[in-house]
């Protein structure tokens, strides 16, 4: 969070304007400013506090050449979190690592049923479509043991030989007929002949 960022949350929290928020933030970062230039430490209880450094005129060494390098006298400024604070950021630390870790948890749980079911569901539909290949199979085998080329050689073969033995009977009758009818021929000539005596 920048500068900008701070004055337009303020507003969110504290029922200030923006321009309130701004002059508050300025007011704040040059006061604690000039403290800690004039050597002041500041205090802020339950945030920490800014404490004012120096370091003493020293010589140094250039890490390029190895030459020794005077390094002037200078001030700074150290921030020591307080130890409620310091404690409330670990706490909240480590609840989120727990939170993080709960949801990779959940993640991966939901990751590994999501993967169980997908394997089920598959090994689901290669055994139904297993279960149909060999129903398919078996229709078919029985579709061509039933095939409609068989039977009509059968028939025709049965009409052949029904035929064939019809006309053999057709045959043997033949010579019975004809002699019943000579036989019939020669009983009726005397009885003409007869007739023709008498008158």
């Amino acid at each position: 969070m920048n500068r900008s960022q701070l004055v337009e949350e303020i507003p969110s929290t504290t029922g200030l304007t923006k321009r309130q928020a701004e002059e508050a933030v300025d007011s704040f970062v040059v006061t604690i400013g000039d403290q800690v230039r004039s050597g002041s430490k500041v205090t802020i209880y339950g945030f920490g506090s800014f404490n004012p450094t120096s370091r003493k005129a020293r010589t140094g060494r250039n890490p390029r050449t190895g030459q020794p390098v005077k390094i002037a006298a200078s001030k700074g400024i150290r921030f020591s979190p307080a130890t409620g604070f310091k404690a409330d950021l670990n706490t909240k630390k480590s609840a989120a690592k727990k939170t993080a870790a709960a949801k990779a948890s959940a993640g991966r749980a939901s990751a590994t049923k999501a993967t169980k079911a997908t394997k089920a569901t598959k090994a689901t539909k290669t055994t139904s479509a297993k279960g149909t290949g060999r129903k398919v199979a078996a229709t078919a085998k029985s579709t061509t043991s039933r095939s409609p080329g068989r039977p009509a050689k059968a028939t025709a073969k049965t009409t052949a030989a029904r035929t064939a033995t019809t006309k053999k009977a057709a045959a043997a009758k033949a010579p019975a007929k004809k002699a019943v009818a000579r036989v019939t021929k020669a009983s009726k000539a005397p009885a003409k002949s007869s007739r023709a005596s008498k008158r």
